[in-house]
């Protein structure tokens, strides 16, 4: 298992945040997602050897632009 912190500061809504991490963790060879209070950041841990993290950072930034539109 691996561990990637990635900041959203484009979204700042909670709400917005809690759709991300919801999406996350259907992919499959994600682990966990959390969101770390305060910081504007997700935490995802994954398994590498089924997804790999710019896969993940990818997709979060996908789904931080759909969140706007």
């Amino acid at each position: 298992m691996s561990t990637i912190q990635l900041a959203l500061n484009d979204v700042a809504c909670t709400g917005c945040i809690g759709k991300i991490k919801k999406k996350m963790k259907k992919y499959h060879g994600v682990e966990k997602v959390t969101v770390v209070p305060g910081s504007g950041t997700i935490q995802v841990i994954y398994n590498e050897t089924i997804i790999h993290q710019d896969e993940i950072q990818s997709t979060i930034h996908k789904l931080a632009l759909r969140i706007f539109d």
